[in-house]
């Protein structure tokens, strides 16, 4: 039997979960919660997530809290990896962090505090199911009774005409597209009217420009002329026009001075997604034209191919979805961006193949960057004692010796692996793999002046993975420390 509606809450908002509860059962709806207390080291528990993959509808209840929840984040990746209909219910205004705005993307959201609005969007959405979905119990509300059985002489009328209505309500509820691009006129502030006519040069040159990228469609000017200085916002352009993104623009000129502005937003998420700013004389105005052509073109050409690529992969993963390179080669790709579903994948691959050391390792430092210290530790230990057997039957193998300094550096073994990188630094001076790992170790640990050294030896024959060091966030703490400053300021020269 179905389980109905899925209420997933931080423990700090148990007391309006439970009064949704309330409200919902009220209504004869079936609503499963989670109600016990599940350690901080868990992801989910097996009861959650079966009742996650078997409900019809999953409420997310966002509040401050849940939106910085780890488990919140798991649970809302897995209802929307499992194609479930998700509801987000607010609890005052929250601001999505990154982790959930995928998941999130293009769903409207309904006030706590509202109830008509919750049970219409839940009326709402179940009728949007492919299939009939048993979200009530057998029980009945005597207005439940009288509208079933007003709905049971309609369906008689309704039959003949049913396949026609289906077809026509899927061509009309289209999907945001993934690929389409507005390029809107730029703004003015402060120009005479020889400048507004140049200002055609950013958006007509950035039109040109996009139209090379494969990736993408972009709108030509007769579209996006007609909403020059329309009081709709970027995001009500892209929904009118069916759009995935809108390119706007502002040029101000304060004395000889033009200063310009770029954002581009993101129908899909729901917000502004990149933001530049320019400034030159008129001589640079060709100049900085160019700039801006290259920034908005390299930025969307990114996303668009991430995206493409991520689409394959995901495909590739509900193709096989207990295939281990499958699912690694997905968590993989979602590293930085969802590491909540990245370590979903990875656990999904540890699962088909627990003789992979790597799926550990980096199942670990993922585990790691979510702050979940406990599942890190077990992972570096589970990679090592394999890694470890691996190098017992290859113990010249300088790369499996690497993978175990850097499974004892996720088991939280540091001085351990920080001596053992010193001994292999002395036997493979030009190993890039093995300085490169010596330096994220010393790092963590706040050895400035010993993780520099190192970086300055891996300069010397490897410099290009220098550049590595200014996204890896085992390097924030020496981010700002001279040494490191003024190193990465001398591969620039």
């Amino acid at each position: 039997m179905s389980q109905g509606i899925f209420i997933s809450y931080s423990r700090d908002d148990q007391k309006q979960a439970l009064a949704l509860l309330q409200m919902l059962r009220k209504e004869g709806y079936n609503v499963w919660i989670d109600q016990e207390a599940i350690p901080g080291a868990s992801i989910w528990s097996d009861e959650i997530v079966q009742n996650i993959k078997s409900c019809d509808i999953f409420i997310a209840l966002l509040s401050e809290s849940s939106v910085s929840s780890p488990n919140v984040a798991k649970e809302i990746g897995l209802a929307a990896e499992n194609g479930k209909i998700i509801l987000p219910v607010e609890i005052g205004t929250v601001v999505l962090p990154g982790r959930l705005e995928y998941a999130l993307a293009g769903i409207q959201r309904t006030n706590y505090h509202n109830e008509d609005a919750i049970l219409h969007a839940i009326r709402k959405q179940a009728e949007k199911s492919d299939e009939p979905r048993e979200i009530h119990k057998h029980h009945k509300t005597r207005k439940q009774r009288i509208r079933q059985r007003t709905f049971a002489l309609i369906a008689l009328a309704v039959l003949f005409a049913g396949g026609f209505f289906f077809m026509s309500r899927n061509s009309s509820e289209k999907e945001i597209p993934n690929n389409s691009v507005i390029v809107l006129p730029f703004a003015t502030m402060n120009l005479d009217q020889d400048s507004i006519r140049n200002l055609d040069v950013f958006s007509d040159a950035i039109m040109k420009r996009l139209s090379t990228l494969t990736t993408l469609t972009s709108t030509g000017p007769s579209v996006s002329s007609t909403y020059n200085k329309s009081p709709l916002n970027p995001l009500a352009i892209a929904k009118e026009l069916k759009a995935r993104y809108i390119v706007e623009g502002l040029v101000r000129k304060h004395s000889d001075v033009d200063f310009v502005s770029v954002r581009i937003f993101d129908l899909k998420k729901g917000g502004e997604m990149w933001e530049q700013f320019y400034r030159g004389n008129i001589r640079e105005l060709f100049d900085t034209r160019e700039r801006v052509c290259e920034d908005v073109f390299n930025c969307l050409r990114d996303i668009s191919t991430s995206e493409k690529e991520l689409e394959v992969l995901e495909k590739n993963v509900r193709d096989h979805p207990d295939n281990a390179l499958a699912n690694a080669a997905l968590a993989k790709a979602l590293i930085g961006n969802d590491n909540i579903r990245s370590l979903y994948f990875y656990q999904k691959a540890i699962k088909a193949d627990s003789s992979n050391e790597n799926y550990f390792i980096t199942a670990g430092i993922v585990a790691d960057r979510l702050k979940e210290s406990g599942l890190a530790r077990e992972f570096g230990n589970a990679g090592a004692a394999i890694t470890l057997k691996k190098l017992k039957a290859h113990p010249d193998s300088m790369d499996l010796a690497t993978t175990y300094c850097i499974a004892l550096d996720v088991s939280g073994k540091f001085a351990l692996s920080g001596h053992l990188y010193d001994s292999l630094m002395r036997i493979y001076p030009t190993a890039t793999r093995l300085y490169f790992n010596a330096a994220c170790n010393l790092a963590r640990q706040g050895e400035s002046d010993k993780a520099i050294d190192v970086l300055e030896k891996l300069r010397s024959f490897a410099p290009g993975k220098l550049n590595e060091t200014r996204s890896d966030p085992d390097f924030d703490n020496i981010r700002m420390y001279p040494r490191y400053i003024k190193l990465m300021a001398s591969m620039s020269n």
